[in-house]
């Protein structure tokens, strides 16, 4: 008695399971860019102005701000299509294990985050040619000095510190570094009151080139480079006839994906071969499921037209929808 019991209640309950709608959505492919910026931050030398007369070499005398693309790839994904959503029975279920990525798909995108070149930098030479603000200067005023028949005005030398101009201080690091260039000439031929050899010369020679690059600076510039990776995603649809997206505009501070300013970056897909006839629109219900037939697309990556990387990716929703008939 339990026994038949047992199995009457086993078959109620696959019956159940075999009536229930199990939801599934169809696949669509999306388009996962990643590319690698590199920035270059060039900040001209304060007393660039006066690089020529004072060193006969020629400097940029502008900051400026450069970015390129070092690197691109594309990764296809597949993900639930939320506007195409079906029901099946589980009978029909257990058939979509089997290829579920053509099927159905339930995953969705992975959560990214953009990251910019922030904050801006600025220029900074406070590390660089240690010279003095401020300089003393011999000033000749006059005083008055009674004599015995009037005031006379005499003149008299007076030391006052005044602050340095831009000029002066490119002049003194001028100098500084004409005379760290005959010091390093002089040890290397020998010629000063300290002997040199070995390791101690080359030491000795080593710290009269840093202090020069240090100089140096003030006047050719220096710059920064920095490095930052960004991903895009481009979910194409059918419901258009040009098959051209936007991914992202460079501009200095790096890849924006809105605005109108800087160089556009587009992704086109081209679609290859033919595809077979839409079947009839018959709702997939008991003993029958959905599926989608994918369109291979040649797709291209390009820099305001001009490309810069081909590759073929099959996309689902741009492709022909069917039905698999599974029982009558």
């Amino acid at each position: 008695m339990k026994k038949t019991g047992l199995i009457l209640a086993l078959a109620l309950l696959s019956a159940a399971l075999q009536a229930q709608e199990i939801p599934y959505a169809l696949p669509a492919t999306s388009v996962t860019v990643k590319v690698d910026v590199r920035q270059e931050s060039f900040f001209a030398g304060p007393y660039a102005a006066y690089a020529k007369h004072m060193l006969n070499m020629s400097v940029e005398d502008r900051d400026r701000i450069s970015t390129e693309i070092t690197r691109v790839e594309l990764l296809p994904r597949v993900e639930a299509d939320t506007g195409a959503w079906y029901t099946c029975d589980a009978e029909s279920a257990a058939l979509m294990a089997l290829g579920a990525q053509g099927l159905v798909s339930l995953g969705g995108s992975d959560e990214q985050t953009r990251w910019n070149f922030q904050p801006g930098l600025r220029s900074d030479y406070s590390d660089k040619g240690l010279t003095e603000p401020r300089k003393q200067v011999v000033q000749i005023v006059y005083e008055q000095i009674q004599t015995d028949t009037a005031l006379v005005s005499v003149p008299v030398e007076q030391k006052v510190m005044v602050d340095k101009t831009l000029e002066d201080k490119a002049q003194e690091a001028a100098e500084k570094i004409l005379s760290i260039r005959q010091a390093r000439l002089d040890i290397a031929m020998g010629d000063t009151d300290a002997n040199y050899s070995g390791e101690a010369m080359q030491a000795a020679l080593d710290e009269l080139k840093r202090t020069e690059e240090e100089y140096m600076a003030l006047f050719r510039g220096y710059s920064v480079v920095r490095k930052q990776s960004y991903v895009f995603e481009v979910l194409p649809s059918a419901g258009v006839t040009n098959h051209r997206y936007l991914v992202f505009r460079l501009t200095d501070e790096g890849p924006v994906a809105e605005g109108t300013k800087g160089t556009p970056y587009y992704l086109e897909l081209h679609p290859e071969g033919t595809l077979p006839e839409e079947q009839s629109q018959r709702k997939s219900g008991k003993g029958a499921v959905r599926y989608r037939i994918p369109q291979v697309c040649r797709v291209t990556f390009s820099r305001d037209g001009q490309p810069m990387l081909q590759t073929r990716i099959p996309f689902y929703q741009l492709g022909r929808e069917s039905v698999l008939i599974l029982s009558k």
